[in-house]
């Protein structure tokens, strides 16, 4: 199957890496054991169907792992992966090219005649509409970015107003517990006319060593969190009026 090429990045003021305001937060520089599974769910032969020229957008991306694993393996309309600090943008932007370069040079396996996906990066504050694209989504996803109470106002806001109205569904994964937040979430989004219609522990298949060389020693040093740490799928879809 494909490779999806990703560079990290040192954690910029490592100490305090949220900063003072949510622009200052370095965290997306470096890679995340959530956003892997989330990968290794976008690249899952029923979620590749459903993406099938789809609109999709991820939220607090970081790296951009899931988005560029949905834009590799499915074949989705467009692909929009977001966050706010400017070196993470620009390290998501690095990354886009390195696999566009990477698909030039060795071919997607993809049918020749399938319309090729659009991937671009994107600065969205949350909190503030006038960041948001003008078009709303089919899908937008999300990997632990809920660590405490007080952020859920806000992802509910952006979540809630970059969805379609009618068909639009929001896809998060999170580690089992040990994540302030949560749980207001899932009830904000129900108040929201939201309801959680998946909600299950994501197969041992998605903590498997991401990296093409297999090495042991360097998923543990860099991820040694995923093999031991259970993570929950949860997917969000209006309730039918």
């Amino acid at each position: 199957g494909s490779s999806v090429l990703i560079r990290e990045l040192p954690i910029t003021h490592a100490d305090n890496p949220f900063g003072q305001a949510p622009i200052e937060d370095t965290t997306g520089l470096g890679i995340w054991c959530a956003s892997l599974v989330m990968a290794r769910w976008l690249a899952s032969p029923s979620m590749v169907r459903r993406m099938e020229r789809k609109t999709v957008l991820e939220l607090g991306a970081g790296c951009g792992i899931p988005a560029l694993a949905c834009a590799a393996y499915s074949n989705p309309k467009s692909v929009t992966i977001t966050d706010l600090n400017p070196e993470t943008i620009d390290n998501i932007r690095y990354n886009i090219e390195l696999n566009d370069q990477r698909q030039q040079r060795d071919g997607d396996g993809k049918d020749a005649t399938a319309t090729k996906t659009t991937t671009t990066a994107s600065s969205i504050d949350w909190g503030d509409e006038a960041t948001y694209p003008s078009n709303t989504l089919d899908y937008v996803i999300c990997s632990d970015c809920i660590y405490q109470k007080d952020i859920v106002p806000l992802l509910k806001k952006v979540v809630t107003g970059l969805l379609h109205p009618d068909h639009g569904m929001f896809l998060y994964v999170a580690p089992e517990g040990g994540r302030d937040g949560l749980p207001e979430f899932i009830a904000a989004m129900k108040a929201e006319g939201f309801e959680c219609a998946r909600e299950e522990i994501a197969p041992d298949v998605y903590r498997e060593n991401p990296l093409k060389s297999g090495d042991e020693e360097d998923c543990f040093l860099h991820f040694h969190e995923l093999a031991s740490t259970v993570y929950v799928l949860h997917e969000f879809r209006r309730v039918s009026r």
